[in-house]
């Protein structure tokens, strides 16, 4: 079977779904009531111009850049298009879209997807509007050492989510997750995968790329580049892994200023907090001195500070002059965390827009100043692609019971309480509104003459009204409890729906691996989608397979 994506998608408000911080709900609705904590307005083509202009004269070295890129980009099997994508980035007319994620098990949820689509959407539209050369770019996150976060991956079989963790003895602290290589073990999860994914067409194909990216003794990163490289091959998208010596010593002089004034950048982001709280939003980054981790055997140590910089958990110790002098000798050592990395990414390359997630978008509210400290614009922050794929079984489910995606926002049980309730052949609400009414007209009508023999009894009336409203109320409770207990064929319909399109009570881009739909209706889905997603992600995209 081969994929067939709706040709218009149906959109609905990210409000709608109750999935997204407020802020970013009010970034894509309503610009302008934020637009104070961003740059500019990223859907103007004026704007993006100079932003462009802006961005093209940023970066600290774009020959040492290139030839970095170009090596790691090598070792990924890069195509001609991202080859030549490369060669342009050292004309200093360039700028580039650039996008980022963790290394994920298998590229990770959807949303790793769906943020490569518009990047490669973007830098097509931008191209066209500002008449430069514009390279997208995705940045390779590896430093982070949280393994557990990017070691498992799901997939759906028969309507059910399976999970598929890889597993290995790492320690406490694993140090960059990304450097670390694949075990044996690595073979047991792919063994899964092929079992839980269904035989069909395009399995092959599949299980071939993924084993080709996923082999023993491949470090994570490479994993991850490699995988996703082959599933946009040929649409010049250039990698970028910051765990480079190279590149690191091109980000000395943001990371000697960090180690100079340690303070600066968490009071700024301190201080925008304070901004969002008052505003009724959410303070999404919470920073504090410094915005450095240490690298080495052992794992990945915040830099704290205290009379001297501390490497957390480990006793050791450095003078401000020690650790400066250690990022002059080994810049490969110091790693920035969620404040530094977007700077770092926008001091090496000449970021134009950055392709960002809905917890992102939030983020870069707290960073205005700390660009401004560093002594760099901040990009244009384009949210990306938010979608819900709608399989044809789970549509004729939503037809059925006119039903929307938004609809499995609520709890499943209210949920399926008001389909059964719709679905009766009794209109129970109209029944029970009826007998409520007359029994409020009779009780009306007998209050007086109650009250004519004894004037005390009027509280009695009272009384006696709502024991009869409250029982009447449980009544139809029953009444609707009887009939769900007979309509187990609407739940397991209801169910279907609900762990296709709100797996593990989140949003489909959030849980589930991109090879579900790649196995089930061709690689080309990729390639459908970037045709059909649209570029306006204000709202959340409903696609029809």
């Amino acid at each position: 079977m081969s994929t067939s994506v709706s040709a218009a998608t149906r959109r609905c408000a990210p409000a709608d779904l109750g999935a997204f911080p407020e802020l970013f709900a009010d970034y894509c609705s309503n610009f302008p009531s934020v637009a104070d904590l961003y740059p500019g307005d990223w859907r103007t083509p004026s704007v993006r111009r100079e932003t462009a202009a802006a961005a093209a004269d940023r970066p600290a070295d774009r020959d040492v850049l290139a030839s970095a890129l170009a090596e790691q980009n090598a070792a990924w099997g890069a195509d001609e298009a991202a080859q030549q994508n490369i060669e342009a980035l050292r004309d200093p007319d360039t700028v580039a879209v650039v996008t980022g994620q963790q290394v994920g098990l298998f590229t990770g949820p959807l949303y790793t997807i769906y943020k490569t689509i518009t990047t490669l959407q973007l830098a097509e539209k931008w191209a066209e509007q500002t008449g430069r050369m514009v390279v997208p770019v995705f940045w390779v996150e590896g430093e982070d050492h949280d393994f557990e976060e990017i070691s498992t991956s799901h997939v759906l079989r028969r309507n059910e989510v399976v999970s598929l963790p890889y597993a290995p003895e790492v320690g406490p602290n694993p140090g960059a997750v990304g450097r670390l290589d694949l075990t044996d073990e690595i073979d047991d999860v792919l063994s899964r995968l092929d079992d839980v994914l269904p035989d069909s067409d395009f399995k092959p194909s599949v299980m071939e790329r993924v084993r080709a990216a996923y082999q023993p003794g491949t470090c994570l990163e490479d994993a991850f580049a490699r995988l996703l490289r082959s599933l946009f091959a040929d649409e010049g998208l250039v990698f970028c892994n910051p765990d480079d010596e190279r590149l690191k010593a091109l980000a000395r002089p943001l990371f000697r200023r960090e180690l100079r004034e340690p303070e600066a950048t968490a009071a700024r982001v301190a201080a925008a907090g304070e901004t969002l709280r008052g505003r009724g939003y959410h303070a999404q980054v919470r920073a504090q001195p410094t915005n450095l981790f240490w690298l080495n055997d052992e794992g990945r140590h915040p830099i704290d500070l205290g009379d001297d910089f501390q490497l957390r958990d480990t006793g050791r110790t450095f003078t401000r002059g020690e650790m400066l002098d250690r990022l002059d000798e080994e810049p490969g050592r110091f790693s920035p965390n969620v404040v530094l990395r977007p700077l770092m990414q926008d001091l090496l390359l000449p970021t134009a827009a950055y392709v960002a997630g809905p917890s992102e978008v939030s983020y870069f509210a707290q960073y205005g100043e700390v660009y401004d400290w560093a002594g760099l614009d901040m990009p244009l922050i384009h949210p990306r692609a938010s979608v819900s794929l709608v399989e044809g079984k789970v549509q004729k489910v939503l037809d059925k019971y006119d039903l929307s995606v938004c609809d499995f926002r609520i709890q499943f049980e209210a949920l399926f309480q008001d389909v059964v309730v719709g679905t009766m052949d009794v209109d129970v609400e109209a029944a029970f509104e009826e007998a409520t009414t007359r029994i409020h007209k009779a009780l009306n009508a007998l209050k007086p003459e109650v009250e004519e023999v004894d004037s005390t009894l009027s509280a009695s009336t009272e009384a006696t009204r709502a024991a009869v409203v409250e029982e009447l109320n449980d009544l139809k409770q029953r009444t609707v409890r009887a009939e769900k207990r007979h309509r187990d064929d609407v739940r397991a319909q209801l169910e279907k729906a609900r762990v296709n399109l709100r797996p593990r009570g989140t949003l489909q881009e959030r849980t589930v691996n991109v090879l579900y739909y790649l196995n089930k209706y061709s690689p080309d889905l990729l390639a459908d989608l970037r045709a059909t997603l649209s570029t306006d992600t204000s709202a959340h995209q409903i696609v029809t397979l």
